[in-house]
């Protein structure tokens, strides 16, 4: 059972960045509304369980919140810049690089030298799938500069997932004070990028489904934290790259054909990478 709650996020990650590009504005405006769509739900889930939170892990919380709106910027520019299909393998790579030694090495999840090396195995070859399924080993000039931005913007996911192993409350119970954290870093994000807060933003507006989208995403991956462990339960999350990306390529066309089964053999590549990291 913890095992199905941890693909939760995977399926609603996965099926969130297709929102986005279906439901269309600039990436200001898609950050703001999936933050509010968040909140939203979070909203809904905190009235109807009224969980109960201390002062220092409502901060820690918050700050988690804070640190994903600076992620998703990054993630959701980038997305515009270069594409779904591209994009998702790489962040898959650069958060799980960061998450796994943070949550092995850090909060010491990783027992012993075997732990370690298994550890160490699976990254490389979660990074080899990102290579065959992306070709980035063909990587373009141009694109140097996004992936840069996408590495840097990164550190605001690893905070995401960080912070709240540092409280002492878990679960959904850290839902409302995060979502709050998203929703004001997304709001100071998107008034420096318009310099005004606008009266009626129909994109802005349009993008809350699929910050609804991302909240059971959201909630369903601070039960995994509780239940499987940050290594776990973010690299179950990542499985999210499959249906990204395979979405992206077929519906929305962002690669040709020749390039599916390149891109299917790295997917399988990566997953095989994911499953040996649970299995630690």
């Amino acid at each position: 059972m913890n095992i199905l709650i941890g693909l939760i996020p995977a399926l609603c990650w996965g099926l969130y960045p297709i929102f986005l590009t279906k439901m269309g504005g600039n990436y200001f405006q898609q950050l703001f509304g999936t933050s509010a769509g968040i909140f939203i739900c979070a909203s809904i889930v905190q009235v109807g369980f009224k969980y109960q939170i201390s002062v220092n892990d409502f901060m820690l919380y918050f700050t988690s919140g804070l640190f994903w709106s600076i992620g998703q910027t990054g993630e959701v520019w980038c997305f515009k810049e270069a594409g779904v299909s591209k994009i998702m393998p790489v962040t898959t790579a650069f958060q799980t690089i960061g998450n796994s030694l943070i949550g092995g090495w850090l909060f010491s999840e990783w027992v012993g030298i075997s732990d370690n090396l298994l550890g160490l195995v699976a990254l490389i070859i979660i990074l080899l799938g990102v290579f065959v399924s992306d070709g980035l080993v063909k990587i373009e000039r141009k694109d140097i500069m996004i992936y840069l931005i996408l590495l840097v913007t990164t550190i605001g996911f690893w905070g995401y997932s960080g912070f709240p192993h540092y409280c002492h409350t878990s679960g959904l119970a850290g839902f409302f004070p995060q979502s709050l954290g998203m929703l004001v870093g997304s709001s100071v994000i998107y008034f420096v990028g318009h310099n005004k807060i606008k009266g009626s933003d129909p994109f802005g507006i349009k993008n809350i489904i699929s910050g609804i989208v991302f909240g059971g995403a959201a909630s369903t991956y601070l039960l995994s934290l509780s239940l499987n462990g940050l290594v776990n339960a973010f690299a179950l999350s990542q499985l999210n790259v499959v249906i990204a990306t395979m979405v992206a390529t077929v519906i929305l066309k962002e690669k040709p054909k020749n390039q599916i089964i390149s891109t299917l053999t790295g997917l399988v590549i990566l997953i095989f990478g994911v499953f040996l990291m649970v299995s630690i």
